[in-house]
């Protein structure tokens, strides 16, 4: 999993900034997933959230990547469930990004309570 110290890269890195725009009281549903793969598919980063707003930043080497959320409802109070205990994922998207040198690459996950969510780029 990559460090948080651009230091501990070996060679050019840029930034991925990750940001849930989901209501307030799915934390009290749902755990939401992050997970950031490389071009082989291989997953770099995966964090779970059991609060809200999820929000991941990672300084990543330069190169091609997909980012897919997801979320697993958990029939309760999620701080207190094990990932073992909550349904299987649900509302999974998906979108690629290309990280750049020294460039912020921002991915915005549009999650409303209702629907699918629905992922966009910039930077």
């Amino acid at each position: 999993m990559p460090s948080h110290s651009p230091g501990a890269q070996k060679g050019p890195v840029g930034t991925l900034d990750v940001v849930v725009e989901e209501p307030a009281e799915r934390a009290n549903s749902a755990v939401r997933f992050l997970r950031v793969e490389n071009a082989d598919g291989k997953s770099v980063v995966e964090r779970s959230f059991r609060t809200v707003p999820a929000e991941l930043s990672e300084y990543l080497p330069k190169g091609r990547y997909r980012v897919v959320s997801w979320i697993r409802d958990c029939g309760g109070d999620c701080r207190s469930k094990e990932d073992k205990d909550l349904d299987a994922p649900t509302r999974i998207c998906g979108i690629r990004v290309d990280i750049r040198e020294e460039a912020v690459a921002a991915v915005t996950v549009d999650a409303p309570a209702e629907s699918d969510c629905a992922m966009t780029a910039g930077g």
